[in-house]
């Protein structure tokens, strides 16, 4: 538990454990007047593994910049006795930095020594920006290449970003009555939107999550419907399941009953008295506090 949000020591003396702004871990390194006046970051000793043993020349991407740039390193073993990145003196003031700032610091390729550096607040910035555009996807493929943004951006392989952004979902989207939408002359209810469709597809693989039966379709993707599990309400996480086209139909005209558990997931359904577990990701997978490290 976060006791107050207060930062709290860990092991090493120079690391400092809060918890993130966001739903994804990151390391920072604060940055000092000394270190300013001489355009360089200085690369705390923890940290140090990441980087060449000896003086070399680095690739570093300087926040969302898609080229990178030729940076000197100087390690610990230099006369600098200090792990140094150094001609930072242009980015510092395009970014205004300030004593006191903290600089994301992301490992991309440790063989070939590349990275990224990003100001904190702009990738705090960037990365809402990034989740809002996911949100907003207009099509599912759309949504899959804003996954992919996000991996990237975040430093997150792809299944960790799905399974941020649907637990970021499930906690985000309010549990409201289902709209209607204009369809032709008549009215129906909103359907799901392609961020959440993409992060079911992902998440399940087509698999039923009440009894597991799945199958590929002619194109090699897996079919799969969603349902509500109450059709009033709208499109909450909580309030959805991938399912086959059998326990569907289930769910529309069998005799049901539903299992909660105190979260409002459901983790237990009958159709006409036989019971199935049902399948939840995030009650199956450890979502510990999303982590920020900062390096002083």
């Amino acid at each position: 538990m976060w006791q107050s949000e207060v930062m709290k020591m860990v092991q090493n003396p120079k690391e400092i454990q809060s918890k993130s702004q966001i739903n994804y871990s990151y390391a920072t390194i604060k940055i000092t007047q000394s270190r300013l006046n001489k355009a360089l970051i200085a690369i705390p000793a923890a940290l140090a593994k990441w980087f060449p043993a000896h003086n070399e020349t680095i690739q570093v991407y300087l926040n969302n910049s898609p080229v990178s740039q030729t940076k000197h390193y100087s390690s610990y073993s230099s006369s600098t006795r200090e792990c140094r990145i150094g001609g930072m003196r242009e980015w510092f003031k395009q970014n205004n930095i300030k004593s006191g700032d903290e600089i994301v610091i992301q490992l991309v390729d440790k063989e070939r020594f590349i990275y990224r550096l990003i100001s904190e607040r702009t990738f705090i910035l960037q990365t809402k920006e990034l989740q809002s555009k996911f949100d907003s996807s207009e099509d599912e493929v759309d949504a899959s290449n804003k996954i992919i943004s996000l991996g990237e951006w975040t430093d997150s392989n792809k299944q960790e970003v799905v399974i941020n952004e649907y637990y970021r979902l499930a906690n985000t989207i309010p549990i409201e009555e289902r709209r209607y939408v204009a369809k032709h002359s008549d009215q129906a209810r909103e359907g799901v939107p392609y961020n959440l469709r993409v992060l079911l597809e992902n998440i399940y693989k087509g698999h039923c999550q009440v009894c597991d039966f799945w199958f590929l379709k002619r194109d090699n993707t897996p079919y799969f419907e969603i349902h509500h599990i109450d059709a009033e309400r709208g499109n909450n996480p909580k309030n959805l399941l991938s399912v086959c086209a059998n326990c569907h139909r289930q769910f529309e005209f069998a005799d049901i009953q539903h299992e909660f558990d105190n979260e409002n997931w459901l983790t237990n359904v009958s159709f006409s008295g036989k019971v199935y577990s049902v399948n939840q990701i995030l009650l199956k997978t450890r979502l510990d506090d999303y982590i920020k490290r900062l390096f002083i």
